[in-house]
């Protein structure tokens, strides 16, 4: 998320304008907006307008507008946020107290202002700001010709390199380029790792693909390391984990979080703790089913019993 201007108190009020740049971000305005915020923003509306014949012809014109928040929807699929209120900015086409939904997408920019920036709403607000901040585990996963470096901290996960290599064939006449290949694509991994993975920040840098080459990468960073004397790779290696997942896709990210013995080795991380609040929430969803199962059949059971005394009594 971008910050283009602060103006705030903390525990008072104040206002901030920004921009979201990945869909992530929006995902974080969507916590940070309540109801009752204001929210200012350009946005598109149809109105009516009366040509010199009488008739009355629809145009979509673009107005900067203002609402109290009433509603605040996520759409994922979409990467919107909707926001539903009343107007409170005074405009030639939408009245003060009238309803409007605004839209906020990638790259639009807009005002919130609150009445209260209290500590859990300044908490996402420097989350969005620099999310890296609290990206505690760092993630790489890989295939043979394809990398991506993930940062996972509470919330959110950023995707903050993809590389790509063309591997040859191991066999047949493009076997002599394979290894040159391989390790080329494995120095470009290298250089991200060193570029993105702050083990300041990071407190566990997981190594995951299907088959070895998670373990041919591991082996050539710390090679490299020691012939380079790369400091943060040498003192930080116990903090590197590997871990098999059945590609280097983003989706793959859930088998590494789900894989126990690795949750118990990045337990105090800030990842772990929320794929334990996610677990918990299932769970009591799961007992909440059950309870409502058991307390429909007792039902059910009362209904025939009362049925069947009232025939034979």
């Amino acid at each position: 998320m971008k910050i283009v201007h602060r103006d705030l108190i903390p525990d008072g009020p104040g206002s901030v304008k920004m921009v979201p740049e990945e869909a992530d971000d929006l995902w974080l305005a969507y916590n940070l907006i309540a109801q009752g915020d204001k929210v200012m923003a350009v946005t598109v509306r149809k109105v009516l307008r009366e040509t010199a014949s009488g008739a009355r012809d629809a145009e979509r014109v673009k107005l900067k507008l203002e609402i109290s928040v009433e509603v605040v929807e996520y759409d994922k699929e979409g990467s919107v946020l909707r926001m539903r209120g009343k107007n409170i900015l005074e405009n030639e086409h939408v009245k003060i107290g009238q309803f409007h939904t605004l839209e906020i997408d990638l790259h639009r920019p807009f005002v919130l202002r609150k009445a209260l920036w209290d500590s859990l709403a300044l908490d996402i607000l420097h989350q969005a700001s620099d999310p890296t901040a609290s990206a505690d585990l760092a993630v790489v996963l890989m295939q043979e010709g394809l990398a991506h470096i993930f940062l996972v901290g509470r919330s959110v996960t950023i995707t903050r390199s993809r590389i790509e290599t063309s591997i040859p064939r191991k066999h047949g006449p493009a076997v002599a380029g394979y290894e040159a290949a391989l390790n080329k694509f494995f120095e470009n991994v290298l250089q991200a790792f060193l570029k993105h993975i702050d083990f300041n920040i990071v407190r566990c840098a997981v190594i995951a693909s299907p088959g070895f080459t998670k373990d041919q990468f591991h082996r050539h960073l710390l090679l490299e390391a020691e012939r380079r004397e790369l400091r943060p790779i040498i003192e930080n290696k116990s903090r590197i984990i590997l871990v098999h997942t059945s590609s280097g896709y983003k989706h793959s990210l859930r088998e590494v979080l789900d894989a126990p013995n690795i949750m118990n080795m990045i337990k105090d991380t800030k990842a772990a703790e929320e794929v334990r609040a996610l677990k918990e929430f299932f769970n009591m969803l799961s007992n909440v089913r059950i309870l409502l199962v058991l307390a429909m059949d007792l039902s059910m059971l009362k209904l025939l019993m009362n049925k069947w005394l009232s025939k034979h009594f």
